[in-house]
């Protein structure tokens, strides 16, 4: 279920880097909102985030970038152009400084979406809804929110009704409500509850099944590999337990991929 919980966040910060939400939406009275906090864990790693001291602030506040900012080649410009623009038109907020702060992050890393934790996750986002208060961003705060909700049920229930319930819903949005999702929730179900057992020729068939309907779901050189070990071992008649595997491991472009093509 790692797989899943690490696909959410990816999927997620694709959203982000694809554009969502209206960067121009300006904040009024009514719908300003400062009461975002950032942890002091966040403060922690500079590879991270880092809280700018009085100096910095000053300095991007009166920092004149061009119209064209956004067309500088230089990403660590690029970015210091950006954080000016969000405090010289929001101020010196939490929300500002997280919001530019991520975007560096994403510029540093382009094709490989910046990998987060679900705490990390909502504070971004939380972050763009209170910048960028529109039914969109909300929109995707809510999903967020539902998603890691949904996620932390799914690693802590002891309940195979529950189980099933929230990732077939998780899949079917995802994937559609096709069947290779209910074989995949089935064989999940079985590895979560100690289901297989991988002994008999029939358990064999039902866990190759399982198998071929993932990749089918998630089409990645590592479960072609896994597909492909068991197809060979129940051939050989090689006990599934015996079975070496050496497969590559998913990689975040593969995920990404992935998660784009069925958005």
């Amino acid at each position: 279920m790692r797989y899943l919980t690490f696909c959410v966040l990816l999927v997620i910060t694709a959203i982000t880097i694809m554009g969502c939400g209206d960067s121009e939406q300006p904040l009024t009275p009514d719908t300003l909102n400062t009461d975002i906090t950032i942890s002091d864990r966040y403060f922690e790693n500079s590879d991270l985030l880092y809280k700018p001291t009085p100096e910095q602030v000053e300095e991007l506040m009166n920092l004149k970038y061009p119209a064209d900012w956004y067309e500088e080649e230089d990403f660590e410009l690029r970015a210091k152009y950006y954080y000016a623009m969000l405090l010289q038109r929001y101020g010196d907020i939490p929300a500002v400084h997280v919001e530019a702060q991520f975007y560096r992050l994403d510029l540093l890393s382009p094709g490989n979406p910046v990998e987060m934790s679900s705490d990390e996750i909502v504070l971004r986002f939380k972050a763009k809804y209170i910048l960028w208060p529109t039914a969109s961003n909300l929109s995707v705060l809510n999903r967020v929110q539902t998603s890691i909700d949904e996620d932390e049920i799914l690693q802590n229930t002891d309940d195979p009704d529950v189980f099933v319930k929230i990732l077939t819903k998780q899949y079917i949005e995802q994937y559609g409500d096709i069947p290779e999702v209910h074989i995949v929730v089935a064989g999940e179900k079985k590895l979560r509850f100690g289901g297989f057992r991988i002994a008999t020729e029939a358990d064999k068939d039902e866990y190759i099944n399982y198998l071929r309907a993932l990749y089918v779901l998630q089409p990645t050189e590592h479960n072609l590999c896994r597909l492909n070990a068991h197809i060979e071992a129940k051939e050989n008649q090689t006990p599934f337990h015996l079975i070496e595997l050496d497969c590559p491991e998913t990689t975040t472009a593969e995920i990404v991929d992935i998660f784009l093509d069925d958005e």
